[in-house]
């Protein structure tokens, strides 16, 4: 959503949404996620006028329409307990729009553990499902450390489950790693990456086991955690001791590619067979 207009902007081609295995199951993200951070502010403006949010609401089903979506997650993230009325009336009339427009499942993305800010109960409202994002336990301005602990991860879910139970509840899950750098930004690094680069220059990427993470040291002045198959399917099955059965990976193109190997044999091994783009 564009930060001055509040309109929706279409930031990347669809590739593959034509592809038959993907079409029936297509899944547009809409987000206030721009420039590398997102725009609470973009959500208080829509939502301060009920006209506006019916006339942004509308643009945005157009573009869902127009891309022949049959879901849509939305992903307003950075709001505060002050924030919610807002919120509310923005995700209603997002809602109401695209289901006007045919799409079948609403999900709204919520900060795992920020229950003031994003009470599952009220989101479901307008919401078929909430999406509990349960990854960045550290971050990019963080200090070093996993990306997604099982026991944070158990602890965060198990709190919105308490909230809402579980059978309406999407755990999104980490493939991806970050690599610190003492004298540059921190970088996303994806499996394959992190496994190049710690045999290019002869570090061990070892398992942590208190976090179940991988992470490799450099004297260099860098530091990697990524997550690989072992710790999504540690993760899936922590989520399933909940009862939580539906899972989301962020981001594609970035995971271990045996990750795969939980999601295809009969689709239901380790993942559901509901898996949202």
């Amino acid at each position: 959503m564009d930060t001055t207009s509040f309109r929706p902007v279409l930031l990347y081609p669809d590739t593959i949404g034509d592809l038959p295995v993907v079409a029936p199951r297509k899944t547009a993200l809409i987000t206030t996620y721009l420039g590398g951070r997102f725009h609470p502010e973009v959500i208080r403006g829509v939502g301060s006028d009920p006209q506006v949010a019916a006339v942004t609401a509308g643009a945005i089903a157009a573009v869902v329409d127009s891309g022949r979506y049959r879901g849509v997650v939305m992903d307003f993230e950075g709001m505060t307990p002050h924030d919610l009325d807002a919120l509310l009336v923005v995700t209603a009339a997002v809602a109401d729009s695209v289901r006007a427009h045919g799409v079948e499942t609403v999900v709204i993305a919520v900060p795992a553990g920020d229950t003031a800010a994003y009470p599952a109960a009220l989101l479901l409202q307008p919401a078929d499902l909430i999406m509990a994002v349960l990854y960045d336990q550290h971050w990019s301005g963080s200090p070093p450390g996993p990306i997604a602990s099982p026991d944070w991860v158990t602890r965060n879910l198990g709190t919105r489950v308490a909230e809402v139970g579980a059978a309406r509840i999407v755990a999104a899950f980490p493939v991806y790693g970050y690599r610190w750098r003492r004298s540059a930004e921190t970088e996303v690094i994806s499996y394959d990456d992190a496994r190049r680069l710690t045999t290019m220059t002869n570090i061990p990427l070892l398992r942590d086991h208190a976090s179940a993470t991988l992470h490799a040291v450099s004297p260099e002045g860098w530091e990697i955690w990524v997550t690989d198959e072992a710790l999504l399917a540690t993760l899936v099955r922590e989520a399933r001791q909940l009862g939580v059965t539906t899972f989301a990976l962020w981001r594609l193109g970035l995971e271990d590619p045996a990750v795969w190997s939980l999601i295809e044999p009969k689709r239901s091994a380790a993942l559901s067979d509901s898996l949202p783009e």
